[in-house]
């Protein structure tokens, strides 16, 4: 009995989440079953139908479309982000000027950005404007945030021993707001990956490749299944990276707190 309680204290947090995904899993079956309806197919039709999808190659080009989008808007939000963010978080005067331009960002409705964006530019690249504009306010706010609330003893100290601007930067601001940065990436990997299948949906663009272009193609003839299981892929992505972003997220405070030692 004390072997079963120590294997669960060790193993909590997997064996809940295990408990939790199961609990989500027969929900949605007793809800199909109530629904009694082809328009809300449950997790017995759905599951198989999602593993012999990885038989046909076009779903991993599909998959690679997206997260090679979903990657790249990532990248300049991040980088973006971080810039601006550090000229928010040094100058109060850059932040009251740049204010008005994130709040546009995050408020402006998607929808209506993406069909602008298909009207002036190739569909192709509305998806990636789209999630550039979702994840660069948040990674902007957390670094704006991240600099706020260094130890301005610390910074003293530092111009004190004569660090200047890109030393503060690099050695002090930087690294004391990863977390942030981290939080932010987390928050925002997720959103960005729903808006980016909805992108490609509402693109509709028959040379886009995607996991959007694929749900496209089911919504055209109804094919609920096929939806669902996409939609479980892209599900079952995204906690994959939220996983990694979390050992790495873990695996750098160990090392800060070893380096501290």
């Amino acid at each position: 009995m004390r072997k079963i309680k120590d294997l669960f204290k060790r193993y909590r947090i997997i064996i809940m989440t295990s408990l939790g995904i199961a609990g989500v899993f027969l929900l949605w079956y007793i809800i199909s079953v109530i629904a009694k309806t082809t328009l809300l197919p449950g997790p017995q039709v759905v599951v198989p139908l999602f593993f012999t999808l990885f038989a046909d190659k076009d779903i991993y080009i599909a998959i690679g479309g997206t997260m090679g989008r979903l990657l790249l808007s990532v990248l300049a939000g991040t980088l973006l982000g971080i810039i601006f963010g550090l000229i928010g978080g040094l100058s109060t005067s850059f932040r009251a000027f740049f204010r008005p331009f994130i709040v546009i960002f995050r408020t402006i409705p998607t929808a209506a950005i993406i069909y602008i964006i298909i009207a002036l530019l190739a569909p192709s690249i509305a998806p990636i404007i789209i999630v550039f504009l979702i994840i660069f306010p948040i990674i902007y706010d957390a670094i704006v945030t991240g600099v706020d609330n260094v130890d301005k003893s610390i910074i003293e100290a530092a111009k004190v021993d004569g660090a200047k601007n890109l030393r503060l930067i690099f050695k002090i601001y930087l690294p004391l707001s990863k977390s942030y940065i981290i939080l932010g990436l987390v928050s925002s990997i997720g959103l960005g990956m729903k808006v980016a299948i909805m992108s490609e949906i509402l693109a509709g663009n028959s040379s886009m490749i995607g996991l959007g272009k694929l749900i496209y193609i089911a919504s055209t003839t109804v094919e609920m299944d096929y939806i669902l299981a996409y939609s479980l892929i892209a599900i079952i992505i995204i906690g994959l990276v939220d996983i990694v972003i979390h050992f790495l997220k873990k695996k750098m405070n160990n090392g800060v707190s070893i380096k501290k030692k």
